[in-house]
Order: C-alpha cells, then sequence, then structure tokens
C-alpha cells in the first residue's frame, strides 16, 4: 500500500463568546492513502466521529483521504493530538482495512455534543474493541472529527461504519454498506447492492439501480426514483417512497407508509400507522397489514393477481381506473361494505362476508378489517 501525506496544521484562534473563556486554537492534519488490492474483495472502514463522502474513483484502487480537525485549549495541545490519531490500515485482499483510532492514553475523553455535561454522568460508546467515554463538557476534553472522502471504482466492494456523523454516497457502483449511529445516510445515483442501517437517524436514497436494504431504529425511510428491489424496515418512523420501479417490501413499528408513484409489487407492515399509496402501477401484488392504521391505495391496479389486506381497526379504500381479473372475499368486524365498479359480481354470506368478482376471477383477494370499513370504486373499463 502506498502512503501519501499531506499535513497542513493551522492556528485559528476562535472568537471568545463569554470574556471570562479561555481561546481555543485549531489543528487541521490531512493524509492520504491508496489501496491496490483487488477492489472486488473488499475494503472495511471504521470511524468514530465526523462526516464520511463516498465517491466513484477512476482506476482500480480505493483512495482515502482524512482530515482530523482538533480543537483544544493551546496550539500545542491541538497539534500534539491531531499527530496522535492513529490511523490503523492493512491491505490483504478480502481482509483489508482503515481504521480510524485515538489512543486512550492522549484521548481520556472525547467530546460529543449530545454527551451528558456534568462530572457526576458518564456515557461510553464501544468502538474498535474498546469503550470510549464521552462528556457533553468542552471543557473536559478536545473537539475533534475526522472527516473521510473515499473513492472507489466501479464494482467496488466497500463497508462503511461511522458513529458520529453523516455518511453520503454520490454515484458509487458496486456493493455499499453504510453503518451508522444517529447521522443521516444517503445515497444518490448509486447501482448495485446498497445496505444502510442506522440507529436512529434518518436513511434516504435518490436515483438507485439495483437492490436496497434500509434500516434504521426510530429515523424516517426516504426512497426516491429508484428502479429497486426495496427492504425498509423503521422501528417507529415513517416509510416514504415517491416515484420509480421495482418491488417495495416496508416495515414499520408505529409511523407510517407512504407511496406515490411507484410501479410494481407493494407489501406494507405497520404496527399502528397508515398505509398510503397514490398513483400507483403495474401492482401485480398487494400484501398490506396494520393493527389499528387505515389503508388507502389509489391509480391502475388492474394488473393486480393477490390482494391482502388486515387491519385491525382502520378502514379500507381501494381505488382503480380499471378492474383487475380477481375475486376478493371481504370480512368487517363492524364496518361497512361499499362497491362501486361496473360489471362486478357481489354476493353478500350468510356468515356476514362479501364476496366481490371482477372479471373472470382469475386472481385472489381478501380484505379483513376489525372495524373499519370497506370502499371498493372501480372506473368503468
Amino acid at each position: 500500500m502506498r502512503t501519501t501525506v499531506r499535513a497542513a496544521t493551522t492556528l485559528a484562534l476562535l472568537a471568545t463568546c463569554l470574556p471570562a473563556m479561555a481561546m481555543a486554537a485549531t489543528a487541521t492534519l490531512t493524509r492520504a492513502w491508496q489501496y491496490k488490492t483487488d477492489a472486488t474483495a473488499g475494503l472495511a472502514i471504521r470511524n468514530l466521529i465526523g462526516d464520511i463522502r463516498v465517491e466513484r474513483g477512476t482506476d482500480a484502487g480505493f483512495h482515502i483521504t482524512a482530515t482530523a480537525t482538533i480543537e483544544a485549549g493551546t496550539q500545542g495541545e491541538a497539534d500534539t493530538l491531531a499527530h496522535a490519531i492513529d490511523y490503523r490500515t492493512r491491505d490483504i485482499g478480502a481482509g483489508s482495512r482503515f481504521d480510524v483510532a485515538f489512543p486512550k492514553e492522549q484521548f481520556p475523553k472525547i467530546y460529543y455534543a449530545r454527551g451528558p455535561g456534568g462530572w457526576w454522568s458518564a456515557m461510553y460508546v464501544e468502538y474498535l474493541g474498546h469503550r470510549i467515554r464521552l462528556t457533553g463538557d468542552p471543557d473536559e476534553a478536545p473537539k475533534v472529527r475526522v472527516d473521510l472522502l473515499i473513492r472507489a471504482p466501479a464494482g467496488a466492494k466497500l463497508d462503511v461504519s461511522n458513529v458520529f456523523g453523516e455518511s453520503v454516497a454520490q454515484g458509487y457502483s458496486g456493493e455499499l454498506r453504510l453503518d451508522g449511529s444517529s447521522g443521516a445516510l444517503r445515497s444518490m445515483g448509486g447501482e448495485g447492492r446498497l445496505l444502510l442501517d442506522n440507529g436512529s437517524g434518518d436513511v434516504e436514497v435518490t436515483g438507485h439501480n439495483g437492490r436496497v436494504s434500509a434500516d434504521t431504529g426510530s429515523g424516517s425511510v426516504t426512497i426516491n426514483d429508484c428502479s429497486c428491489e426495496i427492504d425498509a424496515d423503521t422501528g417507529s418512523g415513517s416509510v416514504v417512497v415517491r416515484g420509480g420501479s421495482g418491488v417495495l417490501r416496508a416495515d414499520t413499528g408505529s409511523g407510517k407508509v407512504s407511496v406515490e408513484g411507484f410501479s410494481g409489487a407493494i407489501a406494507a407492515d405497520t404496527g399502528s400507522g397508515s398505509v398510503r399509496a397514490r398513483g400507483v402501477s403495474n401492482v401485480t401484488e398487494l400484501d398490506v397489514d396494520t393493527g389499528s392504521g387505515g389503508v388507502s391505495v389509489d391509480g391502475d391496479l388492474t394488473a393486480m393477481k393477490r390482494l391482502h389486506v388486515d387491519t385491525g381497526s382502520g378502514s379500507v379504500r381501494l381505488e382503480s381506473a380499471g378492474a383487475p381479473s380477481m375475486e376478493i372475499v371481504i370480512d368487517t368486524g363492524s364496518g361497512h361494505v361499499n362497491v362501486n365498479a361496473p360489471g362486478a359480481t357481489v354476493k353478500e354470506s350468510k356468515d356476514g362476508s362479501w364476496t366481490v368478482k371482477l372479471h373472470d376471477g382469475s386472481g385472489s383477494g381478501i380484505i379483513d378489517t376489525g372495524s373499519g370499513g370497506v370502499d371498493i370504486v372501480v372506473a368503468a373499463d
């Protein structure tokens, strides 16, 4: 592995916020690495704090530029700490790694804006096999960040973990995994296999072609204009899909699922949130399950062959520009059933369920609600 160093230490005396406060000094150190390993064998990158940008490179290897910024009480301390950051590199094919490490001797604590502000409380993060103590008091620890610019060739395999900070990919081609804790994860204009896993931050993908897996604990997931097989999972945030085509599978604990202008099969599962789909088309399969939220789907549903909608207490409304060929069995606990579909055959059975036959009924559908009503509206074919 060839390593080049471009170091630039700069002094920046910051204006004081209060007359009694001591002035701080800033040191910046930039370094660059080039990996010659086969890009398809993969590279794993680990960073604790800072922002990461991933771009498509123009040659065969990986290129990494790291810019460390330290803010400390004196210029000497800032310079020393900037040089103390340990960049651990390994260039051995499938085991290639790049880790940004902070030796405990020089960094017993690290400042984190959301960390605890008092001496009586403590916050730790597990990183590279060690516990690192974080503080929200800038007087207790230096402010440190390492921003990474990563360039990878087309078809590369890259695994990036960034604990505190945003990670953004632009035009990536290959297999990319972005892992974060609270900062946003974003990808634009990429292709291939994309995996985004976040603790509590948002996830956003725009203009991707391939397969996308997006997972966040409490943030939202937004997918725009993708030709993808999409798996979106969030604990309490919403899932929003705008435009694009392919296959959508969305799962949220208490957030809503919103789909607009998507073309393809849709599966959505929410604990208590609603499912709303507008202007959809080519929906060969529609599978929706909500605990207490309503379901509303409109667009061109003529391609639908399989339908399953189950809601605990929400209502269901399906509105299509034309009738699919399908037989739908409807069961509601206490809600109404309203079918407005020219040429449809509607029958009510003794057990209170309804059967709706559209065209020759070659497809199959089930709608089950605990207490909500069901409306099916089909324009004249």
